[in-house]
């Protein structure tokens, strides 16, 4: 297979994910048996309607960036949504469909076009992405589990991988791993290099850059949570659970690590790229306030503990422990000896709890901010 370079923030990688990983995980949600998820990474032209629609994503995303590659499909029903899907990954629009359409498919795809989208409305935790949800469940009972993972597919081309919820992804793992159909879908769209993600063994960068190092630090509202880089994740064994909000290797996380136990979330540490940033927040922090409610120690942690997972940790603290969001940033920042490079991280956790910062440096730290160090503060 030919591989592609592409700008590792382009949003179409994103959206590229998010058909395949949307799929399947509408079909946990509409209830479907756990074979059918499978064969969702058993892309075939002649199979069941599982293996047919990953043959077909696989097509749109082999050809994304090849305006010459013709639609793919058995009728033309089938090739105007393949068509469609294409469109709605390369722009992150939905095109509503021609004329009359019929079928599981035909419905879903009408359902996604005509579903409203949400209003951002972070304090409500509403947002623009729950359309997602609320078109896989419309779909359902339009034409039932094969029509909600159509649409899952379309509506998960439309918002990304970002946008599919955790919950049901956790669940999702216990058949399939999320990260196969995400691995999946980029190999389509970029081909397989096996010294980049989402191939690459580890993504460790301990050995490259200072402050990937090893480096864990219990959550000042919450000792049973661990605040750390991926170096920790990968060497240490004090915990029952990972939230990954960084890229990981295929071998960073430990195996001991059950599958509904170690989620990957998608979140970039570069400003005006994440285009489901409350949603992805608030998500990382709902997981971790599930997986804790299990009764499990959970590694929470990104690539240098300094800027993603302080966001989230401090977010964490307040919808989960009690913490006031402002005192809960502060104090979570300097506990990791964090910092602000990339500041609507922070003004997002608090925007989820009605705080606006436009300024999050001058009002968390306005003496300036801490010194940069890998000796956790008290």
């Amino acid at each position: 297979m030919i591989t592609r370079v592409w700008d590792r923030y382009d949003p179409r990688l994103d959206r590229s994910a998010g058909a395949l990983l949307g799929a399947a995980t509408a079909l946990c949600m509409a209830g479907a048996a756990p074979a059918q998820a499978q064969q969702l990474v058993e892309p075939k032209r002649e199979g069941g309607p599982a293996r047919r629609l990953a043959w077909l994503v696989e097509q749109v995303l082999i050809g994304l960036d090849d305006d010459a590659v013709g639609a793919v499909g058995a009728d033309e029903q089938e090739r105007s949504w393949a068509l469609a899907l294409r469109r709605t990954v390369a722009e992150g629009v939905v095109v509503p469909p021609a004329g009359e359409v019929a079928g599981a498919r035909g419905g879903a795809w009408r359902v996604v076009a005509e579903t409203p989208v949400p209003e951002l409305v972070p304090r409500q935790r509403r947002f623009p992405c729950g359309h997602y949800e609320h078109a896989v469940r419309a779909a359902q009972v339009v034409g039932g589990q094969e029509a909600a993972m159509y649409a899952g597919a379309l509506a998960g081309a439309r918002w990304g991988a970002s946008g599919v919820p955790l919950a049901p992804q956790r669940e999702l793992a216990r058949q399939v791993a999320p990260r196969r159909l995400v691995t999946a879908a980029l190999a389509a769209v970029c081909g397989v290099d096996a010294d980049q993600w989402p191939h690459r063994r580890s993504m460790s960068r301990a050995e490259d850059e200072a402050g990937h190092e090893v480096f864990g630090v219990a959550h000042p509202h919450d000792a049973g949570v661990v605040l750390s880089t991926l170096e920790y994740v990968r060497l240490r064994e004090d915990f029952d659970a990972v939230v990954s909000l960084c890229r990981v290797g295929s071998a960073d996380i430990p195996e001991r690590v059950a599958g509904p136990d170690r989620v990957e979330v998608w979140l970039a540490d570069h400003p005006g790229v994440n285009a489901n940033l409350h949603f992805v927040i608030d998500q990382a922090a709902q997981t971790v306030a599930a997986l804790r409610a299990e009764g499990k120690r959970v590694a929470l942690h990104c690539a240098a503990c300094q800027s993603r997972t302080p966001a989230v940790a401090a977010h964490y603290a307040a919808l989960a422990c009690g913490a006031e969001v402002v005192a809960s940033l502060r104090q979570v920042i300097e506990t990791v000896a964090g910092h602000l490079n990339n500041p609507e991280l922070a003004g997002t956790s608090a925007a989820l709890h009605g705080v606006e910062l436009d300024d999050p440096a001058a009002v968390l730290f306005p003496d300036g901010l801490p010194v940069l160090t890998r000796t956790p503060r008290t």
